[in-house]
């Protein structure tokens, strides 16, 4: 009996071994999925906002902030780590451009109102003209 219990005992850490590779591997194949996922809501977004986007609205400061979210969710998750994008600050600016193109129609302060909240989750400051 005594030779029963290592040869137990080895089949159990062999078969928890393959279990973590198992789970290291779904997390990383998770990791790039969150990051494509990022990127393709950025470019959805970006799109709609400078289609339409009425007159008096700068269309390369669209670009610009969108381009600036979706470098910073390409790294994660180290710039979440680092400090360099807030998750829950970009949650809230989810939440506002859902609201806020409810009616489907941008406009001039909705735009420039995500924009502020956009720039605020990656910690981006604009310079004074």
């Amino acid at each position: 009996m005594s030779t029963d219990a290592p040869k137990w005992k080895r089949h159990l850490t062999k078969a928890l071994i393959v279990v973590l590779v198992i789970m290291v591997c779904i997390s990383i194949l998770q990791w790039f999925v969150i990051i494509a996922l990022f990127g393709f809501g950025t470019e959805m977004l970006k799109d709609a906002m400078v289609r339409q986007a009425p007159e008096g609205v700068d269309r390369q400061y669209i670009v610009n902030t969108l381009d600036r979210v979706k470098n910073r969710a390409q790294q994660l998750p180290f710039s979440f780590i680092a400090g360099k994008i807030n998750l829950s600050k970009l949650k809230s600016a989810g939440e506002y451009a859902i609201e806020a193109n409810d009616d489907e129609v941008w406009s001039a302060e909705e735009i420039t109102t995500l924009l502020i909240f956009l720039n605020a989750s990656v910690g981006y400051k604009r310079e004074t003209e």
